[in-house]
């Protein structure tokens, strides 16, 4: 708690202590109760309450709903004062020479080698893992060694770090007509939950997606590095790349954020299409 004066304070430490004010108030609840009231990730709520990083308005007015309190003009206030300010000392690093901003880009022609680069770099996160993979055919259809690894990557990183406030958050697209999902998605996403289930660090949300249009894929690795693919409906081989740069990850990590509070969990998914008819065998 900073017991500076509030005017010594800058928009964004009152925004940090005010939420910290109101986690007292409430009793102190512990970091993992906070994300799952507000369908957040943990380390999102840890940044927050440290002055890591200010997520976005719907994002904290949850966390401020799952302390107990009330989202009026007084919160409304505090995180515009704060954003604005943010936002201008994000302009003013603008005016650094553009060479030195310039994000790098790397691009991979084939799966093996976007697969094995991505999961090199979720070997080297530190704190949060936000995933995609909306594609036609669940991800234990292709088969291949680097795409093998990579899931396996992604969930042993997530036992690792289980007791480290770090995350791993997915989002996965499930082809739907309907409202039925295809029956071999099911069959994954049934094998995927118990495999998963254990996993204190490890999320999974589902979005019904119609596999008559094409989507994108991202991997955001802390706040460093985004991975992005683009595939369609068939069977074409998936290409992409990667771009170092906070500000280019910023924008899918907003994006991400607000679809992953609006998405269905894994388990009550899975839940709910298995009790209407049988896993395939």
């Amino acid at each position: 708690m900073d017991d500076r004066p509030r005017d010594a304070l800058s928009a964004a430490q009152r925004f940090t202590s005010e939420l910290g004010r109101l986690r007292t108030t409430a009793g102190r609840p512990r970091i993992n109760t906070i994300a799952a009231r507000a369908q957040c990730s943990q380390s999102t709520v840890c940044d927050a309450l440290n002055g890591r990083r200010l997520p976005g308005e719907a994002i904290c007015r949850r966390m401020v709903e799952a302390l107990g309190g009330e989202w009026g003009p007084k919160w409304l206030e505090l995180w515009r004062a704060a954003r604005i300010e943010l936002d201008t000392l994000k302009r003013r690093s603008a005016e650094a020479p553009v060479d030195a901003l310039r994000p790098e880009m790397v691009r991979y022609p084939d799966p093996p080698s976007f697969y094995g680069a991505a999961a090199d770099r979720i070997r080297r996160a530190r704190r949060e893992i936000r995933l995609t993979y909306v594609r036609l055919h669940p991800p234990n259809h292709w088969g291949a060694a680097e795409v093998t690894e990579y899931y396996s990557t992604v969930l042993q990183w997530a036992r690792d770090h289980s007791g480290e406030g770090a995350s791993v958050r997915r989002i996965i697209g499930v082809p739907e007509r309907d409202g039925t999902p295809r029956p071999d998605y099911l069959r994954w996403l049934h094998e995927h939950h118990a495999e998963v289930r254990d996993i204190y660090a490890y999320e999974a949300r589902v979005m019904p997606w119609t596999s008559s249009c094409t989507w994108h894929n991202t991997g955001l690795m802390d706040d460093s590095v985004t991975f992005l693919a683009f595939s369609g409906v068939g069977r074409q081989q998936l290409t992409g790349f990667s771009v170092e740069g906070a500000d280019f990850l910023a924008y899918f990590a907003d994006s991400f954020d607000q679809a992953w509070g609006a998405l269905e969990p894994l388990d009550t998914y899975v839940a709910r299409h298995c009790g209407q008819f049988p896993v395939p065998r």
